[in-house]
Formats: structure tokens, sequence, C-alpha cells
């Protein structure tokens, strides 16, 4: 039985690569990583999405543990939309004080360096504005543009940020299952992970270089992602996590 103690150090055991993934095959970039209740298969969709990032297609697939297989499917199963419904939640599966609170900033981003004459362009003189016209303030101004940052945070540590597209809740962070106390998160586009626990103490955990989609298994003692390999292929491994 794993230990739900918050000092408890969690440990992966010897990463599994279960088979790997080609985006170039799947026809879109992945979404969702869940797994099946007995753990003998993963349910994987992938999106692909317009220039302006709003999703076109999404397409859906199974992945046989036993087999290593991947096959094509119609729709997302019932089983793999119950676990990502707790996953992915705003709330801890084992208590619904633990949650990820969720905020918004503006920021104003230059979109190129502007303007190009006078001492504006320069930054100095005693007149910034000498020898600057009014084209090149107003080409400033349309330069200049307001983004949104969304930003998830958990136990006041920053686990996730948005630019001006919407959250994509789970995509780099899963809850541990009840009881246990616990959210392992990654970098949105790939990276270490790391667990944190209700005290809001943080651990980098050992293994996972490059992982996305952390992904807990329903009893709690295996975990699961995606590791990048490059930029269209990934491994999907899988690890027992131990409670030291």
């Amino acid at each position: 039985m794993l230990l739900l103690a918050a000092v408890a150090t969690l440990i992966l055991q010897a990463p599994q690569a279960v088979i790997e993934l080609d985006t170039s095959k799947l026809k879109g970039d992945p979404v969702r990583l869940a797994w099946s209740p007995d753990g003998s298969e993963f349910y994987v969709q992938t999106v692909e999405r317009d220039g302006h990032g709003a999703v076109k297609s999404a397409k859906h697939f199974i992945v046989s543990t036993a087999a290593k297989s991947v096959k094509g499917v119609d729709a997302e199963p019932t089983w793999a939309s119950k676990y990502w419904t707790w996953k992915s939640g705003q709330s801890s599966p084992a208590s619904a004080a633990l949650k990820i609170d969720v905020s918004s900033r503006q920021e104003s981003v230059r979109a190129t360096a502007a303007p190009t004459g006078g001492a504006l362009a320069r930054g100095g003189g005693a007149n910034p504005l000498a020898g600057t016209t009014a084209e090149d303030v107003a080409n400033a101004t349309n330069q200049t543009q307001q983004s949104t940052i969304y930003v998830l945070k958990f136990k006041a540590l920053t686990i996730g940020e948005w630019t001006n597209e919407p959250v994509t809740p789970g995509v780099n962070f899963t809850w541990a299952p009840a009881p246990l106390r616990m959210l392992a998160f990654t970098k949105r586009d790939a990276g270490p992970l790391s667990v944190v626990d209700e005290t809001g103490r943080k651990q980098d955990v050992d293994g996972p270089k490059a992982a996305l989609l952390p992904a807990w298994s329903d009893d709690g003692k295996r975990m699961a992602w995606l590791e990048r390999k490059d930029k269209k292929k990934y491994q999907l491994m899988i690890a027992d996590v131990v409670m030291d």
C-alpha cells in the first residue's frame, strides 16, 4: 500500500518503453493520454490545429501494452473520458480543498523593434522625442500588442502558463488518485517531471527528461507519460511509483 505521508519522497522505478508514437502517422499532436481501468490499454488523442491554434480535427487511438500496438478508433472510450475528468480536474480527487488556482494578467508585447528614426529609436538625448516623427510614434504604438496570459498555480507554485490561448487542463499535469494528495506536472512543451504534495513541497523526479502528458494510474502505483524524442516522435513510458 502506498504511504500517504506528506514528507514521503516519490521514486519512479526503471521506466519501461511501451511503444514509439510517430505523430506524422497519427496525424496530429498528442493532447490526451489515459489509462484503462485494468491498465492494459491507453487512450491517445491527437489534434490538428489551424494557423490560429484552433482545433481543426481530433483523432483517437488505443495502445495495447501487451501487443505493443496502436489502432485507430472512432471516438474516445467512456473509460478514458472518466479517467480524464479526475486526472485533469481543478480539484484533487482526494479533497476538494486541494485546488488549482486560475488567474490571468495582461502584458504589452512589442511585435518588432521600433521606431527606426529619431532619438526615440536610439534611446538617448535630453529630449527623447527629438527627431522622431508622429509617424514613428504611431508605428511604435501599432507594433505593441496586448497579450493575455493565463496562469495555473497549486500551493503558490506555477504549474503552467498559456498565452493568448485557452487553457488545456491535464496536458502538462496529473492529479494522483485518491487517497493520495499529490499532483505531478511538467513543462507545457515537455520537460522533467516534478511532484508537489498537499503541503506545497516540490520534488523533482529522476527519470523523465522531456515528458509530456503525465498520467497517474487509477491505483496510484504507476505513472505513464510520453517522452519526446524529436519533433514528431514520442516514447510511451511506464514506471512503478514507490513512496520512500
